[in-house]
């Protein structure tokens, strides 16, 4: 059976596919745990802008209140200073108390039309843009969900480099005993490739050796050489 010369690189695929799975599902935990804050985040705006529109309209009856307790005052005192007319005094006799009534009476309205109307709109308005800030923070603050990128590509198997290898292997091991090598120099023996040489297999590489030397001529013409 050949050896795949690309095993350690398709286990190393293997290994960053593991690797690339366990970020993914991390940062796919992480984003789940801030959409679940998120939600929390949207109820409790909602809450929040509930209560500020709650709180200017209680500010303004509050204020409608103490207005009608300033309009009742100014009627008792007007009713408490107001003298009967039985006739001989002058026509506008009670006027100015009036007057004052009228005035106090004028004023509450006034201060209640504006914190019903214009109080109210601006406190409206600022409680609106209050919420649409806090519910884009918290959009903000979600980020965007993982993304797993680009897939790993898993190495095809090569067999053909090494059944190469291989090959290789075997012949560094046989070429010492072909003709002319370190142990078949006369081309004699168990190994005994006297046609080796005719097509070109066996021919070894000269500049593996060292301290080569020819020492003969083998029965068929071959020259004998001896190295490390």
């Amino acid at each position: 059976m050949c050896v795949d010369a690309n095993r350690g690189a398709r286990e190393a695929a293997r290994q960053r596919k593991k690797e690339k799975d366990f970020a993914y599902a991390q940062e796919g935990l992480k984003f789940h745990n801030r959409e679940f804050n998120y939600e929390k985040t949207l109820d409790a705006n909602v809450i929040g802008y509930s209560r500020s529109i709650s709180d200017a309209y209680s500010k303004a009856l509050y204020t409608q209140a103490k207005g009608r307790k300033e309009l009742e005052n100014a009627a008792k005192l007007y009713f408490s200073k107001k003298s009967t007319n039985e006739g001989g005094r002058s026509r506008r006799f009670g006027l100015k108390q009036y007057q004052a009534l009228l005035q106090a009476k004028a004023e509450v309205q006034g201060i209640n039309r504006t914190n019903f109307g214009r109080n109210m709109a601006v406190a409206q308005e600022g409680a609106r843009r209050q919420f649409q800030a806090a519910n884009a923070q918290a959009r903000e603050d979600l980020g965007l969900p993982p993304i797993y990128g680009m897939p790993v590509m898993m190495p095809p198997k090569d067999r053909l480099t090494g059944a190469l290898q291989l090959f290789q292997t075997g012949m560094s091991i046989v070429t010492p005993f072909i003709p002319g090598g370190a142990f078949n120099p006369t081309g004699a023996g168990l190994f005994n490739f006297s046609q080796v040489g005719q097509t070109g297999v066996g021919i070894s590489d000269r500049r593996l050796k060292e301290n080569i030397k020819q020492v003969g001529i083998s029965p068929q013409g071959y020259k004998i050489y001896e190295f490390k």
